[in-house]
Formats: C-alpha cells, sequence, structure tokens
C-alpha cells in the first residue's frame, strides 16, 4: 500500500495482518507488549538503551537538572535569580544501516 499520506495505526495492523497471516489482535498485542517491552528498557530501572533489530536504536539521553542559582541576565545585563531545573530524559533515535539502506 502506497500513498502520499503516511499509514494510521490501523493501516499498519491491517497491512501486518494480512502479510503475516496473523489476527488484527495478534498484531495489536505484539505492538501493545513490544511498547511494554521499551518502557521497562527505557524505564529508570532498565538499561536506558533498547535496539529493535534492523531498524532503529532508542536511547534515553538525561540532562541533568540544575540548582536556582544568581547570574547575570543574557538580555538586561542585570544580575537576576534563574529557577531550578528538574533533570530531563527525553529519547532518542537513531536509525540502524538495513534501515538507512532501504531509505537510500
Amino acid at each position: 500500500m502506497t500513498t502520499g499520506k503516511r499509514m494510521s495505526k490501523a493501516q499498519v495492523v491491517s497491512e501486518l495482518a494480512e502479510t503475516t497471516g496473523l489476527s488484527k489482535q495478534d498484531v495489536q498485542k505484539f505492538f501493545e507488549q513490544l511498547l511494554k517491552l521499551i518502557g521497562r528498557e527505557l524505564g529508570k530501572e532498565g538499561p536506558g538503551e533498547f535496539v529493535l533489530p534492523d531498524l532503529v536504536k532508542l536511547r534515553i539521553k538525561v540532562t541533568p537538572g540544575r540548582e536556582e542559582h544568581v547570574g547575570i541576565d543574557p538580555f538586561t545585563k542585570e544580575e537576576r535569580t534563574f529557577a531550578a531545573r528538574p533533570e530531563s530524559r527525553k529519547v532518542r533515535a537513531t536509525p540502524l544501516k538495513p534501515l538507512k539502506d532501504i531509505v537510500d
């Protein structure tokens, strides 16, 4: 199925069900379990990295938090107190070589 628009979730599930011979419910369960597995691996207790073979590597980028501090405002050049920032965890995706080869 090739169209100008991206496929919706229902279309992806339907396409995979047709090509693999599985039911739509089985494909849906597969995606649910995959999401749980990725959540466990990328969560605070996991290693912070997950590889979907031949497709993509997902990893967590942790940006450390900052305490409240006094500094010079770059716009007004006056001294002011900057608010504290909590730690930030972001998901980063890196395509693997087989996926890059498909796209090229």
